[in-house]
């Protein structure tokens, strides 16, 4: 089967981009192929693009059923260390870049973990910044997706609903649990920011989802999507070469503790140079690339061949 369509998603690589510092780092090449490309600004965030992707039809929804693609059950939710910072009468939340060792997240949890029982609730760590609350009955709330939020205030954020003076209570208990704990006195005195919080999010189910039939990328969540939408997923695909049919996705995570300009140059090589080639040949129908809370670029054989971009 020909290859007709590629999209490419780029997680974590929106810093580079809104940054003119940063976007120094892009090659040449690079932002010639962008420049020629149809872009269209969106500043929705990585889970719910990815979702968007595999969702069957469009929808309303603002929860996003992270705690369902992290394997909880029907009540479960997220419950993601943070760090709160006051500045003056607010509070804003920070999740990103926390630098938390399994060692501590384990000690952290069990620090909290009494607060759960009178909701008959575990708190479980998943991996150092992704934590799962496995309920037994729903929660009766809405709550805000940790997604986006980061630097944000967070007083329009907190649990609406039924049952929201106890999810709020419980939240503030959690902090005063954490509040200058062994833990975060050691994480300061490494120059850390402590782990003063919890954020409640990701309850929902997920949407009907369509199949796509190549689905590649070193992510849990996106491995996820592709078993429950039925799509075959192939998690050592590196390079363009490897995609061999239609309707095809590939996830590439920037991580920033690595080379940054080694990352963004085997990206070019392994994936936007080939897919160019391919365009201009008439070998792609279409390249989408797109860059999670920053925007998406279209590319076709037309787009790149116009050469007095």
């Amino acid at each position: 089967m020909s290859r007709t369509s590629l999209t490419l998603v780029l997680a974590d690589y929106a810093f580079l981009f809104a940054s003119d510092i940063n976007r120094s780092f892009i090659p040449a090449n690079l932002n010639r192929w962008l420049n020629k490309a149809q872009f269209e600004a969106n500043d929705a965030g990585y889970y719910q693009q990815l979702i968007e992707l595999f969702s069957a039809r469009p929808s309303s929804s603002n929860s996003l059923p992270l705690a369902a693609l992290r394997g909880g059950r029907a009540n479960s939710i997220c419950a993601d260390p943070c760090y709160l910072h006051p500045d003056r009468d607010k509070l804003r939340l920070f999740y990103q870049d926390l630098d938390i060792s399994m060692e501590e997240a384990q000690a952290l949890c069990e620090r909290v973990q009494g607060l759960f029982d009178e909701f008959g609730a575990r708190l479980t760590v998943l991996t150092s910044e992704q934590w799962l609350l496995e309920l037994e009955q729903p929660a009766e709330v809405e709550f805000s997706k940790l997604e986006g939020l980061h630097g944000q205030t967070v007083s329009g954020f907190l649990p609406k609903g039924a049952t929201e003076r106890d999810w709020i209570r419980l939240w503030n208990e959690v902090q005063m649990a954490l509040f200058d704990c062994p833990e975060n006195q050691a994480r300061e005195a490494q120059g850390k920011v402590p782990i003063n919080s919890l954020w409640f999010w990701g309850q929902g189910t997920l949407p009907d989802l369509k199949r796509w039939l190549h689905v590649s990328g070193g992510d849990e969540v996106l491995k996820k999507l592709a078993e429950e939408s039925h799509s075959l997923f192939l998690p050592d695909a590196s390079t363009y070469g490897q995609i061999n049919t239609d309707n095809a996705m590939h996830v590439i995570v920037f991580d920033k503790q690595q080379d940054w300009q080694l990352q963004i140059e085997t990206f070019s090589q392994d994936w936007l140079t080939p897919a160019f080639q391919a365009l201009k040949h008439w070998q792609l129908k279409e390249l989408k690339v797109i860059v999670p809370e920053w925007g998406c670029y279209r590319l076709t054989p037309l787009k790149s061949w116009q050469f007095w971009l």
